[in-house]
């Protein structure tokens, strides 16, 4: 989408997800803070444990481009992918609303961070949320969001006794549909 333009849009995430095995791990510990705070956002969405590189708006009319961009994307940071080992450095938030588990921000995840966007920011605008852009990205996997700050404090308690995973292979990475996440494509 090209910017200022006036079309309706969409946003669409390019994420990392984890091998199996951590990833139903997160979604255990997703389930157990749905619980402990009351609320289920994460759970009744389905919303796969996944590592945001960026996020894009384009016009519906322009998924066809975003998915061969995404394409080209994949085959340039195949390599980089094969290898990554993600490393969980503990738990974090953001403004008391979002409960997630940080990843420590290595030289492998900033590159295919940055190539994203060289490569997206080309043809289409960057997400809402400028934090996935290079300079102010944080890694990291969501384990709650939209709480309250009674349900911010609760899930704090609630994972100072839950083990948490420290490293995690890197099992594919997707295109998906923000809010809801509807997955496109993956490789």
């Amino acid at each position: 989408m090209k910017k200022n333009s006036k079309l309706p849009y969409s946003s669409y995430a390019v994420s990392l997800f984890p091998d199996d095995g951590v990833a139903e791990r997160i979604r255990r510990i997703c389930g157990g803070l749905s619980r402990a705070t009351g609320n289920g956002f994460m759970v009744q969405n389905d919303v796969p444990p996944h590592l945001t590189l960026g996020i894009f708006h384009a016009a519906d009319e322009e998924l066809a481009q975003m998915e061969v961009c995404f394409r080209e994307f994949a085959l340039k940071a195949r390599d980089c992918i094969s290898n990554l080992c993600l490393d969980f450095c503990g738990v974090d938030s953001f403004l008391d609303k979002v409960i997630f588990l940080r990843l420590q921000k290595d030289e492998p995840l900033c590159f295919l961070n940055r190539i994203l966007h060289e490569s997206f920011l080309l043809h289409f605008e960057s997400g809402d949320n400028r934090n996935y852009l290079p300079q102010n990205w944080c890694p990291h996997i969501a384990l709650g969001v939209k709480l309250s700050h009674d349900q911010f404090e609760k899930g704090m308690e609630f994972l100072k006794g839950v083990p948490l995973p420290e490293k995690a292979a890197v099992a594919h990475i997707g295109l998906a549909l923000c809010k809801p996440f509807i997955p496109i494509c993956e490789l």
